[in-house]
């Protein structure tokens, strides 16, 4: 039976490709999503871990625990005093403040106008060069600043804008535009882009100046003497911090900031990966309604088989067997389609000024199992009901003209399934749409199960909707195009169970357009 599926596959090679396209599809962009924010999240891992890796200790501003619409309190500065207050810690080897600002620092292009990052943070930093293990940045080329006049900036911005060492430019900050020398170029530790975000690096006193810091830093990075933990080192420094300033551990703080960062990239998962699931969801319909017609037009082929000793179990199992070599050709394909479309993604987004933080390409083992597994199931599960239909086929059929599949035993309570699917999708859509306890998760996910119960409901009572609306669509066409016109409604009505799955793929698209 293995040789008979395999030699009903290479039978029907376009037909298997078209089936297999509609898994690919699905596959590629649940593969290609995964890759693609994997990726992101190793950036902005990098970013955090390198940004604190000669860090034991980190004190920032303690921000009050209030928030107003969703929107969180401002995080208050630290006073430059807690500073010399740390130093003198017998605990301390080195510490230092810096000033980062997210959104008040612009450089301006060329032509005066300032660089849009998009939404992405346009940093301001006050770095002390003098201690460059607590400083993330690498110079690419020229020196660090040294006076008020000076200023280093992102490779980035450098590439696009055509800035490069000892030219002037002019940046707007909290205070009016000025003009600074460009000193050196620089970039994010190993991170190969920062997106579309900037930066701009000044001495500590005119980052202070010019972002209103004056006496204040906003973190203070802090090394243990050899021997001391960065335990040992964060409970000597908690009792000489003010109330308004909190101090964690390296690891600690580069896990907080990595944390809120995941929010958007998790936001942005799940959002590319509901188009896989409605890519993989259509898919299925492709792939129940291509096997059906198959068992349908090998209805003596079976048939035979069943007079020569073949079981129901192995022309069930045969009939699976197809669908599992589809399932996991095309998800191989698809697997490396999706590596593609991840690259394809990124310069789409380049492309539209929305570039995100990259580094090198991440391909999870994750996602190569998740991958394989979500194509070859929701193949073999489209093609279960077609292979337990093969299992009806008497073998009389072999010898009988036009002999149709004998209908299942459930087949005529279907219509009342349907409308039971049917209301069940209207009041999840009605809880989703009108009631208030949900959180936003909770209700985007009532919307998607309603919406695919809906899908569900509409395309198996389908069938009974054939007749009526051949009638109305296929009489003008039979009186425009003669017998031509008759044919093609007698078709549609021969088989109202199949011409309602082969529609149910295209309906469901146009919907959810």
């Amino acid at each position: 039976m293995i040789r008979v599926a395999l030699r009903g596959l290479t039978g029907r090679k376009l037909r298997t490709a078209l089936t297999a396209f509609a898994i690919v599809l699905g596959v590629a962009m649940v593969s290609g999503t995964y890759v693609l924010t994997d990726t992101i999240n190793k950036a902005f891992d990098t970013i955090f871990s390198e940004s604190y890796a000669g860090t034991d200790a980190a004190i920032t501003g303690k921000a009050p625990d209030i928030s107003f619409e969703g929107e969180g309190a401002d995080t208050p500065t630290v006073p430059e005093s807690v500073l010399e207050r740390v130093r003198r810690l017998d605990s301390v080897e080195a510490a230092t403040g810096t000033v980062a600002d997210e959104d008040a620092t612009k450089i301006l292009k060329p032509d005066g106008k300032a660089i849009n990052t998009q939404g992405a943070p346009s940093f301001g930093l006050g770095i002390d060069p003098t201690q460059s293990r607590f400083n993330p940045l690498k110079l690419v080329e020229g020196t660090w600043p040294s006076s008020p006049d000076e200023v280093v900036i992102d490779a980035g911005t450098a590439d696009k804008q055509g800035y490069g060492v000892g030219d002037t430019i002019r940046i707007a900050t909290l205070k009016p535009v000025r003009p600074f020398r460009v000193t050196g170029i620089a970039r994010y530790g190993s991170v190969d882009s920062l997106g579309s975000a900037t930066f701009a690096v000044f001495t500590i006193p005119i980052a202070q100046e010019l972002l209103d810091r004056k006496g204040q830093f906003d973190t203070i990075s802090v090394a243990a003497k050899e021997g001391v933990t960065p335990e040992e080192l964060v409970a000597d420094i908690k009792p000489i911090l003010p109330p308004t300033a909190q101090v964690r551990t390296g690891v600690e703080q580069a896990e907080e900031e990595s944390s809120e960062v995941a929010e958007f990239t998790s936001f942005f998962q799940y959002f590319l990966l509901a188009f896989a699931a409605v890519a993989l969801f259509v898919g299925a319909f492709v792939i129940f309604n291509t096997m059906s017609i198959t068992v349908a037009q090998r209805t003596r082929e079976l048939a035979t088989l069943r007079t020569i000793g073949a079981s129901r179990a192995q022309l069930r199992r045969a009939v699976l067997l197809e669908a599992l070599v589809i399932g996991a050709i095309a998800s191989l394909i698809g697997l490396a389609l999706g590596i593609l479309l991840a690259v394809g993604l990124q310069a789409l987004f380049r492309a539209l000024d929305l570039e995100l933080p990259t580094t090198d390409m991440v391909i999870a083992t994750r996602t190569i199992i998740v991958a394989l597994l979500v194509g070859v199931v929701v193949t073999v599960l489209a093609a279960f009901v077609p292979a337990l239909r093969a299992t009806r086929i008497a073998p009389i059929l072999a010898v009988r003209e036009g002999a149709e599949l004998p209908k299942g035993r459930l087949s005529r309570f279907t219509p009342y399934i349907a409308l039971a699917v049917i209301a069940l999708s209207l009041v999840l859509l009605g809880r989703a749409m009108f009631t208030d306890e949900l959180d936003t998760g909770q209700r985007l996910l009532t919307i998607g199960v309603g919406v695919l119960l809906l899908f569900v409901g509409v395309a198996m009572i389908s069938p009974k909707l054939v007749r009526p609306l051949a009638a109305i669509v296929g009489v003008p066409g039979e009186k425009v195009a003669g017998i031509s016109g008759f044919l093609a409604r007698r078709n549609t009505l021969r088989n109202p169970g199949r011409t309602a799955a082969t529609a149910a793929a295209l309906m469901i698209g146009l919907a959810l357009v």
